[in-house]
């Protein structure tokens, strides 16, 4: 798997409040995520961080007692153990940040997706977003946790400075709240699909279509998180932007694994072919024997 990173402050941030992980627990299991944080934690802790270092530290935990062999990876287990790594990190967070019913202290957006074979599963809570480049198209995988739009993105495609937006009100984050539901999705990779996953200092200023033209433009990942910082910083971002970029998903998977979705379609219509003449070759023999009388 080739992965790049990024981040970049917005155009009035003095601190970062973002944080990114990337995480490799074996040959074909890795983890990606993003954060968008708000508040501190313990000695003046970033959220974002505290929030992506539990659910790796969980992850690792469970990947040493075998979470991960394959007895175990089955997409139930898998969903539920990325679910359970969020309840984890949810209820640290909560504890640590004072938040209660009529007050919030501090939490954060988090999108985190754990790549098991051919299996991705995106766990997400926030604004934070996760997006999959296929066959040329991109598709989100996530849906903002949000009262409402803050932003105009026709307006942002300008180099003019960027007006100040109103940010989306939250309805879900992670460490707000005692008990957390969380939205996850399974997705079944092919060859050639790409992930990208950022926060909102990104995706407010560019649309989901600017991101896979210059996915499909860029040589590298590298390149590829260079071009969409750079393309949002132009357009005045105000809020902090991170990027992860993950593309050749597949490396590490056994070939006999990596069949698409139109291999095993040929395989089942080739098997149902031959079911087919045997049944009537059976019938034949049946009714007519195998020399005429």
């Amino acid at each position: 798997m080739e992965v790049a990173v990024g981040s970049d402050f917005g155009i009035w941030q003095r601190h970062q409040s973002d944080a990114h992980l990337t995480e490799v627990f074996a040959p074909n299991v890795s983890l990606l995520a993003v954060a968008d944080g708000f508040g501190v934690v313990g000695k003046g802790l970033p959220t974002a961080m505290l929030a992506l270092s539990t659910i790796r530290d969980y992850l690792r935990r469970r990947h040493r007692h075998g979470a991960f062999a394959a007895r175990h990876a089955t997409p139930s287990h898998l969903r539920a153990l990325l679910l359970a790594a969020f309840d984890h990190a949810n209820a640290r967070l909560f504890g640590l940040s004072g938040s209660n019913e009529d007050f919030v202290g501090s939490g954060a957006s988090v999108t985190a997706v754990l790549v098991v074979g051919y299996q991705a599963f995106v766990a997400h809570v926030g604004d934070a977003r996760a997006y999959l480049l296929r066959l040329g198209r991109v598709e989100s995988l996530t849906t903002d946790d949000a009262l409402f739009s803050d932003d105009d993105l026709t307006a942002a495609k300008t180099s003019a400075p960027a007006k100040p937006l109103t940010r989306g009100l939250l309805w879900r984050s992670l460490g707000t709240q005692q008990k957390l539901e969380v939205s996850i999705a399974n997705v079944e990779l092919l060859s050639g699909d790409e992930l990208v996953l950022c926060t909102d200092g990104v995706h407010r200023r560019l649309e989901s279509d600017e991101l896979g033209e210059i996915l499909e433009r860029s040589q590298t990942a590298t390149e590829a998180v260079a071009r969409m910082l750079n393309l949002a910083k132009a357009r005045g971002t105000l809020d902090n932007g991170t990027i992860v970029v993950g593309r050749e998903l597949l490396a590490a998977v056994p070939a006999v694994r990596r069949q698409n979705v139109f291999d095993r379609l040929r395989g089942a219509v080739t098997l149902l072919i031959l079911a087919i003449f045997a049944i009537s070759f059976a019938i034949y023999v049946y009714r007519f024997g195998f020399v005429a009388h």
